[in-house]
């Protein structure tokens, strides 16, 4: 009786392990073609017409955004605490190849009252809902400007990247990085069934290829094929995490997702805390973010949950 008592303990522990972020099915898609840092024209603008939007301000943990184990923390006197944090996704409007959106906002659904949400009541506990401000969801922004989304890009799986799926429509492709719906962690057990609530039913996911015709591994995209607007691979805050270098027509601008979550993160070149997986990955993944970001001198970076500078809610 203890024998098999251990072995349903081992087989049920093992599950909570391995639970993937979503049950969605996914697919690999190979887009654009493979590129490298050098290969990169230094010429600062593009063709690409770049909107960042405030969906949402929020509060999280600060030492989940920020690393306090790096030294560099102690030495700024940084905190435990609240840090106010923002929701943005970015429309990418390409004069040939058409409209694409990073990362989704909100979803006219958490207009609601939070009862309504796509949101277990476990999830919604941890959530600090009394803290998130909307200011404009993916419906309203739509409205205000109607264009067809050819495609949605996700810096990474985590909810608050994935809250504005449900306000596209259906089949529209969405895009990750590679395994990252099959990401496996612990607290996946318990944000999986929001997870798909929230992607909608029957979302096939697109795990972009970032394998080389060669068989090595690559870490850039020239997704459009013109130079224009990069997928960059940066595993560590997740296992398909992803950013995304853009040739605009108001000048070069780098997404960093939450391979970086704050303008401190940056500017100190210091990873993310609890929230992430990988630190070790993370830091190779913001390293070569840094690298990016220093060829550009009049680059504009974008963390994933704060502004270099102020980001203006849409009009």
């Amino acid at each position: 009786m203890k024998m098999k008592y251990l072995l349903n303990l081992s087989i049920f522990l093992v599950m909570f392990q391995y639970c993937a972020v979503t049950s969605n099915q996914s697919v690999s898609v190979s887009k654009g073609t493979a590129s490298e840092l050098q290969s990169i024209p230094l010429a600062e603008k593009g063709p690409i017409v770049f909107k960042k939007i405030l969906a949402a301000d929020w509060l999280a943990d600060r030492d989940g955004l920020i690393n306090f184990k790096d030294p560099k923390v102690k030495a700024a006197g940084l905190q435990p605490g609240k840090e106010p944090i923002q929701i943005y996704y970015y429309v990418i409007d390409h004069p040939k190849f058409g409209r694409f959106v990073v990362d989704t906002g909100m979803a006219d659904v958490f207009r609601k009252d939070p009862k309504e949400w796509p949101v277990s009541g476990l999830v919604a506990s941890q959530m600090n809902i009394p803290d998130l401000k909307i200011h404009t969801t993916i419906k309203e922004w739509n409205a205000k400007d109607p264009k067809k989304t050819d495609g949605v890009f996700l810096t990474h799986m985590h909810l608050d990247h994935i809250f504005g799926v449900l306000d596209f429509p259906a089949g529209t492709p969405i895009y990750t990085g590679p395994n990252e719906p099959g990401d496996s962690r612990f607290l996946h057990m318990f944000v999986q069934g929001t997870t798909d609530k929230v992607l909608g039913p029957g979302t096939i996911l697109s795990e972009l290829n970032f394998t080389g015709k060669d068989g090595s591994k690559i870490n850039m995209i020239d997704f459009f094929g013109d130079q224009s607007f990069y997928v960059i691979y940066v595993p560590g805050h997740t296992a398909g995490s992803l950013a995304f270098l853009v040739k605009s027509t108001t000048g070069t601008q780098l997404l960093t997702g939450d391979t970086c979550h704050t303008k401190w993160g940056w500017e100190n070149g210091v990873t993310p805390g609890g929230f992430t997986k990988d630190q070790e990955a993370n830091e190779v993944s913001l390293n070569l973010l840094k690298q990016i970001a220093a060829k550009f001198p009049k680059i504009q970076v974008h963390p994933g949950h704060q502004s270099l500078t102020p980001a203006l809610p849409a009009k």
